[in-house]
């Protein structure tokens, strides 16, 4: 999985922006076949406890307060004349680039002497390799102040008010007649006003709330949460509600966002403490009311009245479900509750709202507020203040959908009224969400020190992770930790932030200037903030040629996208993967300009990447980056037996024999010549390729099973006798059914045990304690006649054994550029992309396809030393002729389905059964498989489940849980 760039470089920024990362993350993961379990593991606790508390509590809060005093920026206002045109910036994120470039398109209709320009906030925030970025709040709200007029408020802390970094708005809001004060809510401006001035102007509120299982309050005759309740009457309600039988929990309390912070705050209130004021220094934890409010929570998380929004481990309850369950009787709405597929869910049982009980501690971050700010250096005061009061009168295009775990409130009344806002909710919860908004803290005039508050989250969270924990102990341990943190502090002083007045840096030009060429290059998957690096560095070149990146965007109808999509809307564009049968008609034949331009030396792409994009003569792409997998073995154990290493014209015989040399010993000391590492599936595919076979026929809704052909059989026979019959191979253990989890899977622990010769890999793959050192060119030294030891490795990397028909395309993984056959401006468009495919900054680990690039010192001296081995075997790879075209991942296509094909052999070898027998019967069903797919809207679950009722594969309805299988590609 792809994460999607909409990171917010650190979590005081916004709490709204923290979750809206947070949750878009958290849905693309859960809907990715394979990942849904990941929700329910021990990995999310982190990630949870950061994003549910501490986004909140730091949220508007930075660094130190800086020393001295800031003279504040004061605009003169004079109003733009009618025929001066005027450009202001707007600084965006790329992923809403689309929203707010259609918004500026209107208001330029609007107001024809002002236009806008979008900057992009991931290029500000984009810092050079080793290079984190400034610490302090303040440094980073000055490198965004100082790149656009008009910004999000994202980085906005309130050390920033009355400082040069920003415009003070409320000199503009009075001299702006137009300007209704009054249709904000209650709050809204106030939240941004101090020393005398208005420093935002806001867009949104961020409010949490409490939903409860109002049957559960019903059933137990206890008064359903309202607003005004407290902390104490939150958790008595808990306890009254939590039941239990023996040892088992029925119901549970609270599902508490924060592992327990948020109850501990409240304990703690009652007692006059303060752990975001007190003085570290003159702390201690270990104190008896430290300690009781600790042990309460313990005991709270112990009798199930606290129950974390996550599985703590394997054996636990999933509290999300037991929340759909009706078991739960509170939670907060800051906790993603999500169904099996990953998707939101709504409760079908009766559920009430109330906003967060009142506390002194937290008041102030209950809270968030979203909105604009103007930099304290632009040229334009009016005009930018013109476009960011119109923005806060728009309603976001995201508006009308349910946003994550955090509920959004339009600011302003007229926007909420236009949005239907308050007539879509219940009158209990609007009335929660007026009360929270009316009841919001003031922001603190300066950061908190966190350094208690950090060391007591350490100790809740050693004390609610294991129910056995000494409280006593894990509060003097984060004791201990909180002094030497204090220790370090005092040794490092924090550096004053740059208060001086900026200057907003003008825009880099958006069109092409006079006389150049306009080129479009399409992205897809792609940073653009990388590319536009690089596509500065070729402007400073080539002048005369002016690229202009286009993102692509999804349409409502496209239900895939190919190259030939990305050819239909650019001139040029990068590609991954395979060509599908019909793009080559939307791609450019790129060998007349090849031939013509001297400067391209021919030979520079490796041929067998060189061939993925090659037909009939014709190139219709120049390779990019490439990565494969490479055959990694143990020289150790090829030493012991006198083998030569690996090479790349290794046929199939070859690599048997090498097998069975290296096989030796028995029982726990058996030592294998080769392990199918994580299943036997993707080496199987190569195998079957390197006899020159293949699975499947045909293209598209012609694709079919070619498991009969008699070549096919005797490359499946031979690769299964390498365990069935020469055991120099484990048992194989093939994974096809849904349910199945590859638990007798041993292939990791053999390796790493210095058990076996070879696998097909990756060489990072066993970087922990495992010595991997480059491929000795001309084979290795002398053989030895010591035995092997489980601790004997000597780990390296070699070239896939391809002698026997070449590089499969199922094991070159391609990105590519292209031109589209429908552009205007052919040579612009080769120019570029020539220029883009010498630079590395987009290579993301993969190797440069262009050898000059891949050989050079400049690339080869950032690499680790296991990376270039893994480089020169792939060279050596892809340096053989491919004889077989065929790509044999074509069997996980949409079209067909390998459920059968797999059963089959899993019958074979578990079973005995005759491998003929049971592929002709797999046959059948896959052919049956793939003409019920052939019929107009034919869904692939339902042509399962019609060709095979016990279907017990991947191909399931929405909503399934459907993990990959071991091997399989995804």
């Amino acid at each position: 999985m792809t994460l999607p760039d909409r990171a917010c470089p650190s979590l005081w920024f916004s709490w709204r922006c923290t979750a809206r990362i947070f949750s878009s993350a958290l849905d693309q993961l859960l809907n990715r076949r394979g990942f849904r379990q990941l929700w329910k593991g021990r990995h999310m606790q982190r990630v949870w406890i950061l994003l549910t508390f501490w986004a909140v509590l730091l949220a508007s809060c930075g660094a130190p307060p800086p020393s001295g005093n800031a003279t504040p920026a004061v605009p003169g206002v004079t109003p733009t004349s009618g025929s001066e045109t005027v450009t202001i910036s707007f600084a965006v994120w790329e992923y809403e680039r689309n929203i707010y470039q259609p918004l500026a398109d209107r208001f330029m209709t609007e107001n024809p002497n002002i236009k806008i320009v979008l900057v992009s906030l991931d290029d500000i925030m984009m810092f050079e390799p080793g290079n984190e970025g400034p610490t302090n709040p303040l440094d980073v709200l000055r490198r965004i102040v100082s790149a656009a007029d008009t910004a999000p408020a994202f980085a906005l802390t309130p050390e920033a008010f009355g400082t040069p970094l920003l415009l003070d708005l409320k000199p503009l809001m009075d001299a702006d007649a137009a300007f209704q004060r009054d249709d904000f809510f209650p709050g809204a401006i106030e939240r941004y006003a101090a020393k005398g001035g208005v420093w935002a102007l806001p867009r949104y509120h961020g409010v949490p709330l409490i939903v409860y299982n109002r049957a559960l309050f019903q059933n137990a005759n206890l008064s359903e949460p309202r607003p005004g309740w407290t902390w104490d009457d939150l958790m008595s309600a808990a306890e009254r509600l939590t039941e239990r039988s023996g040892l088992t929990t029925l119901t549970y309390g609270f599902m508490e966002p924060t592992n327990g912070l948020l109850p501990l705050l409240g304990l703690l209130e009652k007692q006059g403490i303060n752990p975001l004021t007190v003085v570290a220094e003159e702390t201690d934890l270990t104190a008896p009311e430290y300690i009781a409010a600790v042990e309460r929570i313990q005991e709270w998380y112990r009798a199930g009245v606290l129950v974390a929004p996550y599985a703590r481990d394997a054996a636990s309850d999933d509290p999300t479900r037991l929340a759909r369950e009706g078991r739960v009787a509170l939670w907060s709405d800051m906790s993603y509750i999500s169904n099996d597929d990953g998707s939101p869910w709504t409760p079908d049982f009766p559920v009430g709202r109330a906003p967060f009980p009142k506390n002194a501690i937290l008041d102030p971050f209950f809270s968030s507020t979203e909105g604009f700010i103007i930099s304290g250096g632009t040229a334009h005061p009016d005009a930018a203040w013109r476009w960011i009061e119109w923005l806060s009168r728009q309603p976001a295009l995201e508006d009308q959908q349910s946003f994550g775990p955090l509920s959004r409130l339009p600011a302003r009344q007229s926007v909420a009224q236009q949005t239907e806002f308050w007539s879509k909710l219940d009158p209990p919860t609007a009335e929660a969400y007026r009360w929270a908004i009316e009841n919001s803290g003031t922001l603190p005039s300066q950061q908190f020190d966190y350094t208690v508050m950090g060391a007591l989250s350490q100790a809740v969270a050693t004390v609610t992770g294991d129910p056995k924990a000494n409280v006593r102990q894990a509060l003097a341990e984060a004791q201990r930790q909180m002094q030497e943190a204090i220790a370090q502090r005092e040794l490092t002083p924090t550096p004053k932030p740059n208060l001086n007045p900026v200057v907003v840096a003008t825009p880099e030009p958006q069109e092409a200037p006079a006389g150049a060429t306009t080129v479009t290059f399409g992205l897809y998957g792609y940073n653009p903030t990388e590319l536009r690096r690089v596509a500065r560095a070729f402007r400073e070149q080539r002048p005369d040629i002016f690229v202009q990146l286009k993102p692509f965007e999804w349409t409502p109808d496209l239900k895939e996208v190919t190259a030939a999509t990305l050819a239909q809307t650019s001139d040029c564009f990068f590609w991954f993967g395979p060509l599908a049968g019909n793009d080559e008609t939307a791609l450019l034949d790129l060998r007349p300009l090849i031939e013509a331009d001297s400067t391209f030396p021919r030979d520079d792409i490796v041929p067998a990447a060189l061939a993925q994009y090659s037909r009939e003569g014709r190139i219709y792409g120049l390779p990019y980056a490439v990565n494969m997998r490479s055959l990694i073995y143990n020289h150790a154990a090829f030493e012991a037996a006198g083998v030569q290493p690996p090479r790349a014209d290794w046929k199939p015989d070859d690599f048997l024999a090498a097998a069975q040399a290296l096989t030796r010993g028995e029982g726990n000391e058996q030592r294998w010549g080769y392990v199918p590492l994580g299943g036997p599936q993707a080496d199987l595919l190569f195998f079957i390729n390197q006899f020159g076979a293949r699975l499947m026929v045909g293209e598209g809704k012609d694709l079919r099973p070619n498991y009969t052909d008699p070549k096919t059989i005797a490359a499946i026979r031979w690769y299964l006798d390498l365990s069935m019959v020469h055991k120099v191979a484990p048992p194989l253990t093939i994974v096809y059914r849904r349910d199945d989890f590859g638990g007798g899977d041993r292939s990791y622990e053999l390796v790493q045990s210095g058990r076996v010769g070879m696998w097909f890999g990756y060489p990072e793959s066993f970087q922990g304690g495992v010595v991997i050192q480059p491929l000795e060119p001309g084979g290795g030294p002398a053989p030895t006649a010591a035995p092997l030891t489980p601790v004997e490795r000597d780990i390296r990397a070699a070239p896939l054994p391809v002698g026997g028909a070449g590089v499969p395309s199922s094991e070159v993984f391609l990105r590519g550029l292209f031109i589209s056959a429908r552009t205007q401006q052919p040579q612009a468009c080769w120019e570029w992309i020539k220029f883009l495919s010498g630079d590395t900054s987009l290579t993301y680990g993969d190797m440069p396809a262009r050898r000059s690039v891949a050989q050079s010192e400049a690339f080869i001296k950032q690499l680790p030393p296991e990376r270039v081995a893994q480089f020169e075997a792939m060279r050596a790879t892809l340096a053989m002729p491919s004889q077989n075209a065929g790509d044999a991942n074509v069997i996980y296509s949409q079209h067909t389905d390998p459920y059968w094909f797999f059963k089959a052999l899993s019958a074979v070898v578990e079973k005995g059964a005759s491998l003929e027998k049971e592929l002709a019967e797999a046959q059948r069903f896959a052919t049956a498989f793939a003409e019920c797919m052939n019929r107009e809207d034919a869904r692939a679950p339902a042509c399962a489940k019609e060709v095979d009722p016990d279907y017990k594969g991947y191909n399931v309805e929405e909503g399934d849980p459907t993990p990959l299988p071991a091997g399989a590609a995804p």
